[in-house]
């Protein structure tokens, strides 16, 4: 069905575009209600929506132009929201800064600041983090550890490493193939 139609009434006159139909009304709450679990994200709120093909509905749905309009009322409510707590920060850290409670009134120019995207985020991941780990032969290991040995030997004598690993090991077999 063609989104620019419009309803007509009895007398043939344009009423107005056509209203959004219930389910459509849950996917645009789902997608543009920052309190949502679903907020910005389409298929989604399409599969809480239910519709039967959720990615396919969510690529259709987002080009209509009455759910775009839905969408950006959700973005101006969102965006009066996020300017009245910027405004009670403001109040909140002047109020600090007249008690002479610095620190409060520091957090307060924190969250402003976060906010605004001023700071980065960061986050520190280990090996041991990663979903996906590789497992090791016996002979890798032993290998492994024999090299750590060998390092921690040279470490500790000070002495430089030799020029060429013992043919023992996978990468000393490997660089004697290669005639490194």
């Amino acid at each position: 069905m063609n989104e620019e139609l419009k309803t007509t009434g009895d007398d043939g006159l344009i009423a107005g575009p056509m209203p959004l139909t219930p389910q459509e009304e849950t996917f645009c709450a789902a997608f543009g209600d920052p309190e949502s679990e679903t907020y910005g994200k389409a298929t989604a709120s399409a599969e809480v929506a239910k519709y039967i093909e959720p990615h396919n509905a969510a690529w259709k749905l987002r080009r209509r132009p009455r759910i775009i309009a839905k969408l950006e009322e959700y973005q101006k409510t969102a965006a009066a929201a996020a300017g009245r707590v910027m405004s009670d920060l403001e109040h909140e850290r002047q109020l600090a800064l007249a008690k002479d409670d610095i620190a409060s009134a520091i957090r307060a120019s924190e969250l402003m600041g976060k906010h605004l995207g001023m700071f980065l985020e960061r986050s520190i991941f280990t090996v041991a983090d990663l979903e996906v780990r590789r497992q090791y032969s016996e002979a890798e290991q032993i290998e492994a550890r024999r090299l750590s040995a060998l390092l921690l030997l040279e470490d500790l004598s000070g002495e430089a490493p030799p020029a060429q690993l013992p043919a023992t090991t996978s990468i000393g077999r490997r660089a004697a193939r290669n005639g490194e």
